[in-house]
């Protein structure tokens, strides 16, 4: 699998490849009495987090944007179910760390709420900050958890979350193949980014301070993580899509 390409035919073989998965047995024999009650509460919304997803599935079948056809939207459909995949483990966790799940929040609400307003480009610069996220929060948890099935779940979703990061930069790498474009995906991403790091560091510091997670340590992931993505995003555009474009 290229990870880096736009081959939405191929995206769609790997998340179909990958639907079929089972969630993982759940072994109850663990003792989790001292993990911190606060990571069951901080993993709740987490899981609120991850599920939905229904408008942006209709939002890609609808899509005349330039390189979106059917096979995204179905990649897009698939990475959805992957993503409420994600939502169950998650609440596997939240069950045996003692803790409740819940049914809102306000991070959820102003998430949701805005995706809601937006097009496709817009809503996947938002899902693209939100795997950022994933995969720099629960790596950092993982590495700070004994070994345990909670930790392996949580770095199986970092994975996941890592190639949804290049799906979502493959398409927003479509969508950025002029100087303009580039200039406004950079100042949309580094304010959305800016903004989920002051939601999360506000939302989670409990668990992030139970955890001995510095803030420090959170900040620098986030921010080699959120280049990463943006590089990909502008660097690959100014290589390879006129090289793509001229093929059609």
């Amino acid at each position: 699998m290229d990870f880096h390409g736009t081959d939405w035919q191929e995206w769609y073989r790997f998340f179909l490849g990958r639907s079929q998965r089972p969630l993982p047995a759940l072994n109850t024999d663990t003792d989790y009495t001292e993990v911190p009650k606060s990571l069951a509460k901080s993993l709740a919304i987490f899981q609120l987090g991850e599920s939905g997803g229904g408008t942006v599935i209709e939002q890609a079948r609808c899509s005349r944007l330039p390189g979106i056809d059917a096979d995204y939207a179905s990649s897009m459909a698939l990475f959805v179910r992957e993503e409420n995949r994600h939502a169950n483990i998650l609440a596997m966790c939240v069950r045996l760390l003692g803790g409740e799940l819940i049914h809102e929040n306000w991070t959820a609400r102003l998430f949701v709420s805005s995706r809601r307003l937006m097009g496709l480009r817009l809503k996947v610069l938002v899902l693209l900050a939100a795997e950022v996220v994933g995969i720099c929060y629960y790596h950092l948890l993982a590495s700070r958890l004994p070994p345990c099935e909670i930790r392996d779940w949580l770095s199986e979703l970092v994975d996941d979350e890592q190639s949804h990061l290049y799906f979502h930069c493959a398409f927003l790498r479509r969508q950025s193949s002029s100087a303009l474009r580039r200039w406004i995906f950079v100042a949309a991403w580094r304010s959305t980014m800016l903004a989920a790091a002051v939601v999360v560091m506000i939302d989670h510091r409990r668990a992030l301070r139970d955890m001995g997670i510095p803030f420090r340590a959170v900040w620098c992931r986030w921010m080699s993580c959120s280049r990463k993505a943006e590089r990909l995003v502008i660097q690959a555009s100014q290589t390879r899509l006129p090289a793509q474009q001229t093929s059609h």
